[in-house]
């Protein structure tokens, strides 16, 4: 059977240096700190999935950002979905994925971008690789309570703010993923709302707690930690 295994990362697979625990394993250093961490039993148990079938990282971070992860020594994904849907990297090749139902949205990315870029209410205002609007509030502003004029899709994850083309979205992404490479059974495992158009698609959808009642797809399983999820792959494919 052939099966494909689309996975968020920040928050799903690996973490950040605030949820660190003493033995995990960092995978990424930014501007000289040690920035993202994951478990040694995740990445075990991710490293001997991947081996098994195709494993792929669909992510909401930049390309670079993407890129700044490096895995391990003897691994590193062959694919990677990067700027939510807008680019398939393969290696260190990139191609166009979603890309193109950007387009319609570009003035409309640009004049948000210059509606917010001197606003006091953010600490960062920048566009994408091209894609998307990525906003981060000041620690003392309520995200949430920040109204958007624009027929850009708006999604927030905590201080941070997106803002999207409506059909720049994982579960877009997932579905070219699907054309791609043909699989008999669809993994999907996410965190956030942003996740949530992937998770819908998935024969089976791992997520956590507070997404858990919105999935309607054929089968979710709650998780608290990537170990969860991952162990239960492992054993489906022994």
């Amino acid at each position: 059977m052939k099966i494909l295994f689309a996975c968020d990362l920040d928050n799903t697979l690996i973490h950040s240096y605030k949820h660190r625990r003493a033995e995990d394993i960092c995978i990424e250093i930014y501007d000289g700190r040690e920035q993202s961490f994951i478990a040694p039993r995740a990445l075990d148990l991710i490293k001997k999935i991947a081996a098994q079938i195709l494993f792929v990282p669909v992510t909401t971070r930049s390309i670079a950002q993407y890129r700044r992860i490096f895995w391990t020594e003897n691994f590193y994904p062959r694919f990677a979905v990067a700027a939510n849907g807008a680019y398939l990297l393969n290696g260190e090749r990139q191609e166009n994925f979603l890309r193109e139902v950007v387009a319609p949205y570009e003035e409309e990315l640009k004049l948000q971008h210059e509606k917010f870029s001197d606003n006091p209410a953010f600490s960062i205002c920048r566009i994408v690789d091209e894609s998307f609007l990525f906003l981060r509030c000041r620690d003392d502003i309520e995200a949430d309570k920040i109204f958007f004029d624009t027929s850009l899709t708006v999604k927030h994850t905590g201080k941070k703010i997106y803002l999207f083309p409506p059909a720049l979205n994982k579960g877009e992404a997932l579905k070219l993923l699907i054309k791609k490479f043909s699989p008999d059974k669809v993994f999907a495992a996410g965190d956030s709302e942003i996740d949530l158009p992937m998770l819908e698609l998935a024969d089976v959808a791992f997520t956590k707690k507070n997404l858990y009642k919105k999935i309607t797809c054929k089968d979710s399983i709650e998780f608290s930690a990537a170990e969860d999820f991952l162990s239960i792959i492992s054993s489906n494919l022994l």
